[in-house]
């Protein structure tokens, strides 16, 4: 028994477009009609009945835009082979290597772009790794910030990559799987965003536009050095697998509920990364999710799937599940450290006016120099510089004016493109600071975000889908004027829409690729590995501290100090105590603290500064080194470089209780 048109789902309603002529076909065997410049495009047009079958299928129009009318959302699923998925895998590892060259030859010595958060994540992942095996019903108290609790929690988990960890152990092991995971993330994006075009019905170069744009969207150069933020890819694969998933299981295809769960778990891994993407990715969901109840409300509400209905829910338990285990901790800290709560002040300081969509980052190839003007104009040079790429923009113009994708979808994707912008300006778009302001105010967990400019994550998706059809659009019109000419670069008219449209995916990357520095990591002292702790190194302060967590990797003994994402009082009172070091009122204020080894370094590194409130201390660590010691109750021994104190017993410093 059919269902009426009214009863139908959204995902298997028919395409509008006119078709020149009708065929019919065994269900589930590939169409053979083709538009002459589709590029590549396999989204044949087709209906089907009620009960999941297919219907006539009916061949797209012949026009310039190859599948020009087809309804994204509601027609079948392309032919995507394992080949042309590994090609895109392949397509995205080669570009990340290119494009960071040469760490893949330096990965357990060099790091990229600098020694700021970059080897904080590297302990980070090792940490969580770690834990994973040790004590893994709490992973959060990490070694770090010693003796605070929930440690891990003071800045964003990369959770899921803690299996990462799962091999090796010690400084290098951790350097290189931190490489390995920046190369990772570069190229996952690649991918996801192609098989996502491909899904909404874009040809293979027009896929591969689209994912270029994503991967290597300007805005992506700003944020090299967190991993949090550049390992986006997860949004655009699980977006792939759920609308490929539902697409199947309305057909009763075989094999859509494993796709319809992949999207799920994906999503789930997406959120354990960390909340900087995983809120606005939670939020873009349930924006998604509302759409689709009120279209089936709308539709009649028609009997759905059970199997489908019953992995929905077990995926949505899934993700509510790892969202709550990692909240939870948060949630605590705040509550425990007022000054984690992020205050209206401070967000004002990561926010921007509207010169930050002219803005790019000073690492930028192409638009760094040219866009400098506007960056006067930002506080937050690093944070809030949202240049979408001149090629980018026009590509998604021409992808916003062609009807490759419905008009429905391009204004949904023009607005979503609107509002992740203007929201990304936080509080710099107006004097009160609305619109974000409502957020901040209202919406469950943006309280907690420091850095509203990060909310342009989703808008270089949403540009990199409209840039893909833009792309795609331009090498047909290539291909046709070259046909016209009998140009020998393409006698038949595909060579010069293929050659445009390579031309084109490469401008894309060329674009977004940036300078990304390769500093060498230090290393700790052999002297210094199986030292007793906790133990604590100097000089302190924010950037140095990276360092030292960074060596705690070798065997996580605990140290009193980090980098986190706001102030601890009690941490700022020991490197404030430690200016004078080693005199009476600093060693006392270390057994206060429970320090047992101290670890002075006559030679640092040259680290990247945090303006304003990073200062090393003891500011002169060869001045500290030649200070008496004798009444203070420690010995000191000099290997090498490294000065070592081990602190024994004494009076300890006098301090209110909490």
């Amino acid at each position: 028994m059919r269902r009426n048109v009214a009863g139908r789902l959204p995902y298997a309603a028919p395409i509008a477009a006119a078709p020149e002529h009708e065929e019919t076909v065994n269900p589930g065997a590939p169409s053979r009609a083709r538009a002459p410049l589709d590029l590549g495009a396999e989204h044949a047009a087709g209906g089907r009945n009620g009960a999941g079958a297919l219907g006539p299928r009916r061949k797209p129009a012949r026009t310039l835009w190859g599948t020009g009318g087809a309804r994204w959302a509601l027609g079948p699923s392309p032919a995507i082979t394992r080949r042309e998925v590994l090609l895109s895998v392949l397509a995205g590892v080669v570009l990340a290597v290119v494009t960071t060259w040469p760490l893949v030859l330096h990965m357990g010595t060099r790091i990229a772009p600098d020694l700021g958060d970059p080897v904080r994540s590297a302990w980070q992942v090792a940490w969580v790794g770690h834990a994973m095996l040790h004590q893994p019903l709490h992973i959060f108290n990490a070694n770090v910030f010693y003796p605070h609790p929930l440690s891990l929690a003071f800045s964003d988990s990369l959770l899921g990559y803690g299996p990462a960890a799962f091999f090796g152990s010690g400084t290098v092991a951790a350097l290189v799987r931190y490489n390995l995971l920046f190369l990772f993330a570069w190229t996952l994006c690649f991918p996801a965003a192609y098989l996502l075009a491909r899904e909404l019905g874009l040809g293979r170069l027009g896929a591969a536009a689209a994912g270029a744009a994503f991967a290597y969207a300007p805005y992506r150069v700003t944020e090299a050095g967190h991993l949090h933020v550049i390992s986006s890819g997860g949004i655009a694969l699980a977006l792939f697998l759920l609308l490929r998933g539902y697409r199947r299981a309305s057909a009763g295809e075989r094999g859509a509920s494993a796709l319809v769960l992949a999207g799920w778990l994906v999503s789930a891994w997406q959120i354990s990364l960390g909340f900087t993407l995983g809120l606005q990715y939670s939020y873009l969901l349930a924006l998604l999710g509302l759409g689709a109840t009120a279209y089936w409300w709308r539709a009649g509400r028609p009997s759905l799937p059970p199997r489908t209905v019953a992995i929905t829910c077990l995926g949505v338990a899934i993700v509510g599940g790892v969202a709550t285990f990692q909240a939870r901790p948060y949630l605590k800290v705040a509550h425990d450290y007022p000054t984690a709560k992020r205050t209206i002040k401070e967000v004002k300081n990561y926010s921007a006016g509207p010169a930050a969509w002219l803005a790019a980052s000073s690492e930028n190839r192409v638009w760094g120099s040219a866009t400098a003007g506007m960056r006067d104009h930002i506080h937050s040079k690093n944070e809030s510089v949202l240049f979408p790429g001149g090629g980018i923009l026009l590509l998604a113009a021409i992808g916003l004016a062609v009807p490759l994708f419905t008009r429905r979808l391009r204004l949904g994707l023009l607005a979503g493109i609107v509002v992740c912008s203007v929201l990304a300006l936080g509080l710099g778009l107006t004097g009160a600071g609305y619109p974000y302001r409502l957020l901040y105010d209202h919406a469950p967990g943006w309280d907690g975000v420091r850095v509203p400019g990060r909310v342009f994550t989703t808008a270089t998706l949403l540009y990199a889908l409209l840039a893909g059809a833009g792309a795609q659009a331009l090498a047909a019109r290539v291909g046709v004027w070259g046909e016209r000419r009998s140009l020998r670069l393409c006698p038949r008219g595909c060579g010069g829409a293929i050659v445009s449209g390579v031309v084109l995916v490469l401008a894309v990357v060329g674009e977004g690729a940036g300078h990304l520095g390769h500093p060498v990591v230090p290393q700790p002292a052999r002297a210094e590995v199986g030292l007793p702790g906790p133990l604590m190194d100097l000089p302190t302060d924010g950037p140095a501290d990276r360092v030292w967590q960074y060596y705690s990797t070798n065997g996580f003994y605990e140290i009193p100090v980090g980098n986190s994402t706001f102030d601890i009082p009690a941490v700022d009172d020991l490197r404030g105590g430690m200016n004078r070091f080693p005199d009476l009122a600093s060693v006392e204020k270390l057994r206060y603290y429970g320090i047992r080894t101290v670890v002075l370094h006559l030679k640092m590194p040259k680290l990247p500064g945090i303006v304003g409130y990073a200062f090393a201390e003891p500011p002169n660590a060869a001045a500290a080194a030649a200070k008496p010691i004798a009444g203070l109750g420690v010995t000191r021994e000099r290997t090498g470089s490294l000065v070592i104190y081990r602190i024994g017993p004494g009076p300890k410093a006098l301090h209110p209780k909490p």
